[in-house]
């Protein structure tokens, strides 16, 4: 059975590796990972660095699995005109040993232009979606309408879509293949009982969340005794694109009065003051940001300055103001009595 299921990945990438050679191209515009300022490539849900992973066997055992990276994309001219092109990498995953083996680079994964249509590497790993991220049945009809003559090739000369599932389903009297996708366009499953197709699951995806953070002064603390203080942010630990390396690319800024502060990289502790203030409540207002979005937080610092008292309270901050006195007494009589010392030699 695991025979059988390598070649099922083996058949699988062939089909999806083929197509593009059959296809002109030359590059042009790109988009590319660029840290915390990476964009979605447009007309498209994805963006660059993330990975997407699959389960490609009939029996649903995770052992070997296929994963796309997502590395650039660009505008293009397979063919038919200028479109958005999505490039990425393919590779085999032996979940059992770890071991990840590069089958191809740089392999042209779909085309798309509302006006000329939709092409892709075999059937649609990844499909377009329209301006508010969702698939619309324009493009699933776009989607259909390109498969439909490689699915005639495999004998499937019957076909329908069904927009409330994001699916679209080919057939003939003794065969079929149908085709799923995520609201956003990413190849859920497909299903088939042709030899060398099988099943393929998506096994995992990026989760695409903006930045989840928190912060308080110094020592976890909402109270602080002095207007100069520090700030202590805590940015919650994710792999957000999928890609089994933890986050690192963040900017921060904070609401100084009605300006912000420009973009800086995080540190664990920041220098703030809040200026010449009174005792009382004071709203801090700061935002993180990834390639995925911006998070704002805000928390209220209680600012309680140190006692000022002549009832034997704090005179100097930590200190009684018996203590003080006493100091000071002690200084002038050391004084007084070198001064009278020297008058008498």
């Amino acid at each position: 059975m695991k025979k059988l299921n390598k070649y099922i990945l083996i058949g699988v990438t062939s089909l999806i590796l083929i197509c593009p050679f059959l296809i002109p191209i030359t590059k042009a515009q790109e988009w590319t990972f660029d840290g915390v300022d990476t964009t979605n490539i447009p007309g498209f849900s994805v963006y660059p660095s993330e990975r997407y992973v699959f389960n490609a066997t009939m029996t649903g055992d995770p052992e070997m699995l296929g994963l796309v990276e997502i590395v650039s994309g660009n505008i293009t001219d397979p063919g038919p005109g200028n479109g958005t092109v999505v490039w990425g990498n393919m590779w085999e995953w032996n979940t059992t040993s770890g071991e990840k083996t590069l089958q191809t680079t740089n392999f042209f994964i779909a085309y798309w232009n509302e006006s000329i249509g939709y092409q892709s590497a075999g059937p649609g790993f990844l499909i377009p979606v329209e301006n508010d991220g969702k698939v619309s049945l324009q493009i699933l009809n776009n989607v259909s309408t390109f498969l439909a003559p490689m699915m005639a090739s495999m004998g499937l000369d019957s076909y329908q879509v069904y927009p409330s599932l994001y699916s679209i389903a080919f057939w003939n009297t003794t065969n079929y293949f149908h085709l799923n996708y995520t609201d956003d366009g990413v190849l859920s499953q497909w299903v088939s009982d042709l030899f060398l197709i099988g099943n393929l699951t998506l096994y995992s995806q990026p989760a695409q969340q903006a930045p989840v953070f928190s912060f308080t002064a110094e020592d976890d603390t909402l109270i602080v005794n002095s207007t100069d203080f520090k700030i202590e942010t805590t940015i919650t630990d994710a792999d957000n694109n999928n890609d089994e390396v933890p986050d690192t690319d963040y900017l921060f800024r904070i609401l100084n009065g009605s300006t912000w502060t420009s973009w800086a990289t995080p540190t664990s502790l920041l220098d703030w003051d809040l200026g010449s203030v009174a005792a009382g409540n004071y709203t801090i207002t700061m935002e993180v940001k990834n390639m995925y979005g911006v998070t704002q937080e805000e928390v209220i610092f209680e600012y309680i300055p140190p006692t000022v008292s002549t009832d034997g309270d704090e005179l100097i901050s930590g200190y009684p103001i018996f203590l003080v006195s006493m100091v000071a007494i002690l200084g002038m009589s050391i004084i007084i009595y070198r001064y009278r010392k020297k008058l008498r030699i």
